[in-house]
């Protein structure tokens, strides 16, 4: 199972090292995710802890999405502890190994939607 809260490369390198089996999975809507081929990707890392207390206005600048959240549809790029990883090839539970392009197309995803199960 993958920790998202890992740096992208440690992701990366355990998607590689644990080819053809047991293979790198996690949970996507209730299903197991077998991710096939990654890259560790451009981008941010997870937003920092949030304060104690509540400003009345917002933070200035872009709201970052935690570990383990989608941060780019296209390419599918998704959060980690520190960095991002972009998934290449995936095979959801019962289906066939797909491109991961392929993947958001037809489960229509959305950014900051979970990959991992739900984050508290």
């Amino acid at each position: 199972m993958v920790d998202w809260s890992l740096p992208a490369q440690a992701i990366h390198n355990r998607v590689r090292g644990l080819q053809p089996w047991p293979g790198a999975y996690t949970t996507f809507r209730g299903q197991t995710l077998h991710i096939w081929k990654s890259r560790p990707g451009p981008g941010p890392g997870p937003r920092p802890p949030a304060p104690v207390f509540r400003p009345l206005a917002p933070a200035p600048g872009p709201c970052l999405p935690g570990p383990g959240r989608i941060s780019s549809v296209k390419p599918l790029i998704v959060s980690c502890g520190s960095g991002a990883l972009e998934l290449l090839e995936v095979q959801l539970e019962g289906r066939k190994r797909i491109s991961a392009a392929d993947f958001a197309n037809g489960q229509r995803l959305a950014e900051n939607e979970d990959i991992g199960g739900p984050h508290f």
